[in-house]
């Protein structure tokens, strides 16, 4: 996206003011200030990174200090003005292990295996600190009263949407001050368990993708479920009041092997599934038949001109002509396709956009509005715009960076695109005048990998974490690195974003305390969006 310019006339809301929510956005100085538009983390889900692994909370960061971790929780600054050990200590360090070593060297051969078996008591445990737990992927239901998530060690979990916060949203003059008043009487136990799951599912296999019900509605029990799919399994649906499987579909490629599903899409008004694979077919199947397939719509062939690559997202349109009919999907083959569920699937589709040259794999699409596509990648520096009537190239793009291979999931909320980004921020963007309207640090040292809106509340959903590669558990990474590379790239700098002092609320954080971690964030900014 082109660098955002700065209008030199003052900008209010028109829209009507809603009580504890006040939004003003003025220009001075070619600086773009924000009032009563900040995020706050009201509940957080940690995830165990041994990178951080003991859940210390992460002093506030100083641009000044170049700040460092180490993989076992211990903590450092590299600043000349704090140095943890004088030049005597370290002396007294070496000395020590020059004596440690020869004691060593001079054990019997019977002690050494003894040893020996220890050491490799001790290089397990070491290799099982290698492992960090990130978070891939997190979602609201359609009512907005639970979600799940996704993390790297192929476990799901539903957390329960926090009732304080659904109920706080009354009369009051102040929203945030309420809600502090509220949390500040509940004690720790309680609080540890609305951050606990009811459901924790371990998967043997990668899990590719996960859907609720689109009629999820928490009082009727029939439209409690979601799709699950992972790696070598069948595709499951699973309750979401105890975890108990409902339904199962197989699917079969030619061969009549057992093939993968790499992602869900529930159609929006009938009773069926929609199943994305990689040999250039959506398998389609009927809640009310799971023992038989109901559409094996096949893309495309070998030598056709067809869809060849692995379906990795599916999005129904939902406004205009061929609503809930029309629906795209993007591929890891960075081609985004269109198709209606009464065409002539085989070598046949309704538009294409090939975008090879600045996508590295699609893996998010939403609609917007009755022409327009917005497609995210992975890997990738944007979010582009497309227009079904202009099949040439896309209209627009959004300045995102994705610069791992994670999927870097988007949501839309009205007019306004939010995303995460590798360093952490999240973005609010306005589709219609191609600007950048907010944006804020959340995690200072993990991406923003997944966002969703709730579907009442001005509550983000956001989901943080990367994976780390350690070599050895005294390897000190340094995470000061990101900020430096943000700052070079970024062209839209920290210092054009600021909050009024007046307007920061000091109860709820608005960075994140842990490294991966799931968090339910209170976002001013949509309450008169």
């Amino acid at each position: 996206m082109e660098e955002c310019t700065n209008k030199d006339e003052i900008k209010t809301n028109t829209s009507e003011k809603e009580p504890g929510c006040n939004t003003n956005i003025f220009s001075k100085n070619n600086e773009i200030f924000f009032n009563n538009e900040k995020c706050y983390i009201i509940q957080e889900i940690p995830f165990n990174d041994f990178y951080n692994y003991n859940y210390e909370q992460i002093k506030k960061f100083d641009k000044s200090e170049k700040e460092s971790y180490y993989i076992n929780g211990n903590t450092s600054s590299s600043d000349n003005t704090q140095v943890s050990t004088s030049s005597e200590d370290q002396r007294k360090i070496q000395l020590n292990k020059y004596i440690q070593k020869e004691k060593q060297n001079n054990q019997s051969v019977s002690n050494s295996s003894i040893d020996s078996d220890k050491n490799n008591e001790i290089k397990k445990n070491k290799s099982k600190k290698l492992r960090n737990e990130f978070l891939k992927q997190c979602e609201f239901s359609n009512d907005g009263s639970c979600y799940y998530t996704i993390s790297s060690k192929n476990k799901l979990q539903l957390y329960a949407t926090d009732i304080t916060l659904l109920n706080a949203f009354s009369n009051d003059n102040n929203v945030l001050e309420s809600l502090y008043e509220k949390y500040k009487n509940i004690n720790d136990d309680e609080i540890a368990r609305r951050n606990s799951s009811w459901i924790n599912m371990n998967r043997n296999g990668h899990i590719y993708d996960c859907k609720f019900y689109p009629y999820f509605d928490w009082s009727d029990s029939n439209t409690c479920f979601f799709a699950l799919t992972s790696k070598d399994v069948p595709v499951s649906i699973y309750s979401a009041y105890d975890g108990s499987s409902l339904i199962s579909f197989k699917l079969f490629n030619d061969s009549q092997e057992l093939s993968n599903c790499y992602s869900l899409c529930f159609h929006p008004e009938k009773n069926w599934l929609l199943c994305g694979t990689k040999n250039r077919s959506i398998k389609v199947y009927d809640l009310n038949k799971p023992n038989e397939i109901c559409e094996n719509r096949i893309l495309g062939t070998r030598k056709g001109k067809g869809q060849k690559g692995i379906i990795s997202t599916i999005d129904y349109k939902k406004e205009g002509y061929g609503n809930n009919s029309i629906y795209a999907i993007g591929d890891y083959n960075d081609i985004l396709y269109i198709y209606a569920d009464n065409c002539n699937h085989k070598n046949d589709y309704i538009l294409k956009f090939s975008n090879k040259y600045n996508s590295n794999g699609i893996t998010c699409v939403k609609w917007y509005g009755e022409y327009n596509i917005l497609s995210g990648s992975r890997n990738g520096s944007y979010i582009y715009l497309y227009d079904i009537r202009n099949n040439n190239e896309y209209v627009q793009k959004f300045k995102r960076y994705a610069l791992t291979n994670q999927k870097y999931l988007f949501d839309i909320h009205k007019n306004y695109i939010i995303s995460g980004d590798t360093f952490g921020y999240l973005n609010f963007y306005n589709i219609e005048n191609n600007e950048l309207i907010h944006k804020q640090l959340i995690n200072k040292y993990s991406p923003i990998v997944s966002v969703n809106v709730h579907s009442t509340y001005p509550f983000i959903l956001t989901g943080s974490g990367t994976r780390r590669f350690y070599q050895n558990c005294n390897s000190k990474i340094d995470i000061s690195c990101t900020s430096s590379i943000y700052n070079n790239t970024n062209i839209h700098d920290e210092t054009s974003f600021k909050v009024d002092q007046n307007d920061t609320f000091k109860h709820f954080p608005s960075t994140s305390h842990y490294i991966n971690s799931a968090c339910t964030i209170f976002c001013k900014f949509l309450c008169n969006t």
